[in-house]
């Protein structure tokens, strides 16, 4: 009898940044980490978890998830489980785990890059796929207040959301005076919560978009924190019918 192949295990991992910088166009805002024609992608190691393996690729690829702790469990939440492959391998069957991700936009340190999603990239097939579902999480995720504020970043602007929503969703469902009213009702609502007086002059200081446009001289844009607290049953895009007093 035949002796039966054994599967190789591998990992694929997904990561999207969002480049907030008004100048870049929405359609190209939306960036995905990638190694050479593929996505950060790893064997699974004898006594690593498959979130750990998808970990490590991540971090090999050149962006740390968890602030220098390779190998830290506590990170697993970074890295969402979104589906299997079967794709073949050196000899073998390889099944292939794939993970998708977001973090902050910014320096990759290593052989990874941030590339524009769009028509213009080209992955091999097995990260096309991969890709392809981690799209669909993604845009499901940010419907909501809590998944749009883990793509940003710690601190952003209701621009910023806005901007967002265009990029993943082709924009609000109505208006973007209508989508800043509701920005302004989850902050009122403590969902969003503004950034404390003794932060914002050196958060000013470090980023431009957190200024007053350059010869304007008009208001700066309020600067926001995620609170955490209700954000999952938030739509961004949806308002909810207001009952008259």
């Amino acid at each position: 009898m035949a002796r039966a192949s054994q599967a190789a295990l591998t990992v694929q991992a997904v990561v999207f940044g969002f480049d907030p910088d008004p100048g870049t166009p929405s359609n190209r805002a939306l960036q995905v980490l990638t190694v050479r024609s593929g996505v950060p992608i790893a064997d699974v190691e004898r006594g690593e978890t498959c979130a750990e393996a998808a970990q490590r690729a991540v971090v090999e690829a050149g962006l740390d998830l968890d602030g220098g702790r390779r190998g830290s469990r506590s990170h697993r939440s970074s890295l969402h489980l979104v589906g299997l492959g079967d794709e073949p391998g050196r000899g073998n069957r390889a099944l292939v785990v794939q993970y998708y991700g977001t973090a902050p936009f910014g320096e990759v340190e290593g052989p990874g890059r941030w590339a524009p999603m769009g028509r213009s990239l080209k992955l091999d097939a097995g990260a096309g796929a991969a890709l392809k579902q981690a799209v669909e999480r993604l845009r499901a995720d940010t419907k909501n207040v809590a998944g749009a504020a883990a793509l940003l970043g710690d601190v952003f602007t209701g621009d910023d959301l806005l901007r967002l929503h265009v990029a993943l969703h082709g924009g609000p469902k109505s208006s973007e005076r209508t989508f800043r009213r509701r920005v302004q009702e989850l902050r009122d609502s403590g969902v969003l919560r503004p950034v404390r007086d003794n932060e914002v002059a050196a958060l000013r200081l470090r980023v431009p978009r957190f200024r007053s446009p350059a010869g304007t001289g008009g208001r700066p844009p309020e600067l926001l924190r995620y609170s955490g607290s209700g954000g999952e049953e938030e739509q961004l895009a949806g308002l909810r019918t207001r009952r008259s007093a």
